[in-house]
This record gives C-alpha cells, structure tokens and sequence, in this order.
C-alpha cells in the first residue's frame, strides 16, 4: 500500500525558443505525464490527473526495483517508441486497451519506457524545495537505470541548438527549467517552459460534421470564446482514432441542438450539426489563417479539466 501523498505534477506555461544560462533544456517527450511511486515492493503509476495507469503498463511494474532510494516520487513520461521517435498514436492504443492478454502481449512487442526527469520524495522525505540542479543530480545517484526507465538527458544554456536539433528529428520540442527553482506541484509555473515547433491551444466543441465516407465523425467544429461571446476557429478531422471518434460521436449526439451557437462560414452551414458548448478539447496547430482559423489542425484530445469559459479565440 503506497503511503505516500497523492500530488499533482508540475506544469509549463508556453514559450518561444530562447538561450538562456539561467535554465537547462531538454527534450520535450510526446507521451502521459505520468507521477511513478515507488515504495516496497510496488510501484504505481498515476496520470496527470490522477487516474492509475498502472494496469495500462505493466512492463512498469518493477520501477521500484530500478530505483535505490525508495519510498519516492518520480516524474517523468511514459513513452512508446516507434523506428527510435516517440508515438503518441501507440501511446494512445495501448491507454485505451482493457483486455490483459492483449495489454502484455503488447507490453511485449511494444514496451513503454518511463524518461524520468524530476523527483519529489526520495528515502521517504520532501525534497521539493531542493534547487532544480540538486534534485536533477539526486536522480542521477537513486536511479540505477533499466530498458523501463531512462532518465531524461539536459543541456545548459544552448536551448537554440537543442530546438533545431528537435524540429529537424520530428520532435515535439523542448523544455526550458529555471536552475534554482523549486517544485511546484499541481501549479503551471514560468519556471518551467514548453517550447514546441507546433502551436497549442484549447477550444470548445461547438459543433460536429459528418465522414463524406459514411455517418462517422468527420471533423469537430471548434470556437473559443472572445468579448463574451463564441467566434468559430476551424474545423479539426485528424488525430483521432476510430474508437475516438466512434465515442465522441455518441457523446455530441446527446448534446445536439437545432441552431447555431456561433457563426460559422456559409459552405459550412448545412454540413454542421450544433451541440452545446460543453466540451473542451485540446488542439495543436502551426498557426492561423487571416481569418483566424487554425492552419493545420490536429486533435489532441478532451480536457475535463477546463470550462468552455476559459478557451479564448487564437488569431486576428
């Protein structure tokens, strides 16, 4: 039984690339936040928020064994590779499964690594409060390392280099730390920096438009919402996955309405079907046309940690 508290990890605020000799960067890894406890002879494995992702991994099992100063809290990604670059689309197939035998099989053929790139408890005790730079040499002494667990490689101050290096393998980017700072659970802090090639953004589902291939979900219909009121964005038809789509779909269904709750394009008008505007989901674009719609977009997923209300209109 993990008697450790329950924490929430610490997140970023966005930014654009920089130098800096006052920060390390690394790379940003496209897979689930994941905090790992370690204590005894189990290990356990919560999401960003707070869903146990333990059965999901069970190549993750033995964390603990790995590690030499348990009871601790690691953070880090979990990450599924393919042809050596992390997939987010096999991460997602493998968050989704519920049969075990297809879970280990899998586990088998497609092992998921933990890139651990922080600690919060270590030998049982608080260390958030230790300087960045501490708690970075801190892991290098209590992790013993394993094909499960990688810890996450830093640069100093050539956060630039590291960018360009990122864009050019196809990564998603990198993450600036402020040397000195603490750890900040469960709150978005300037002392850590995500800097990604793509653009990210969140914005209400308004609306859902059919597959031109049949009566599954074609595209999302996105808004955000500025001076009070909601303005369309765009559409959104890629990133999700079959299962994804089927159960989007059932979900817009039972929010469908017979108008509008925004304006949208007059070639778009018959082929949209309005729901409420309750859903929230995230969306990663390059940038925005001279209307302000999103160039490029691709569904990431649902955020049931935001309100509509906090999704603001991108462009113009």
């Amino acid at each position: 039984m993990i008697n450790l508290p329950l924490l929430r990890p610490m997140l970023a605020t966005s930014s654009k690339p920089y130098d800096s000799e006052e920060h390390l960067f690394e790379v940003k890894w496209d897979g689930y936040r994941c905090l790992s406890y370690l204590e005894g002879k189990n290990t356990v494995l919560y999401s960003r928020n707070g869903i146990d992702l333990t059965g999901k991994f069970p190549e993750l099992a033995g964390l603990h064994v790995q590690v030499n100063s348990a009871p601790a809290i690691l953070d880090g990604e979990i990450v599924v590779f393919e042809k050596g670059k992390p997939s987010f689309t096999a991460l997602q197939s493998r968050g989704k499964m519920k049969d075990l035998k297809m879970i280990g099989r899998t586990a088998m053929r497609r092992p998921a690594v933990f890139i651990v790139f922080d600690v919060l408890y270590a030998g049982g005790k608080n260390v958030m409060d230790l300087p960045l730079e501490r708690r970075r040499a801190l892991l290098d002494q209590i992790v013993a390392g394993g094909k499960e667990i990688v810890i996450s490689q830093y640069v100093n101050k050539n956060g630039l280099d590291l960018y360009s290096a990122c864009v050019a393998q196809g990564l998603e980017g990198v993450m600036a730390k402020k040397l000195g700072s603490a750890y900040l659970s469960g709150r978005r802090s300037p002392y850590w920096q995500k800097i990604k090639h793509t653009r990210e953004t969140d914005l209400v589902i308004c609306g859902y438009q059919h597959s031109s291939a049949g009566g599954g979900l074609g595209s999302l219909v996105l808004g955000g919402y500025r001076e009070g009121r909601l303005v369309y964005q765009g559409k959104v038809g890629t990133g999700f996955s079959r299962r994804e789509a089927e159960v989007l779909l059932e979900g817009l269904r039972k929010l469908e309405l017979s108008g509008g709750t925004l304006k949208v394009p007059q070639e778009e008008k018959q082929r949209t079907i309005f729901v409420r505007p309750l859903l929230v989901c995230s969306v990663d674009y390059l940038t925005t046309t001279s209307e302000g719609y999103l160039r490029h977009p691709v569904y990431r997923g649902v955020r049931r940690d935001k309100l509509p209300e906090e999704c603001h209109a991108v462009g113009i």
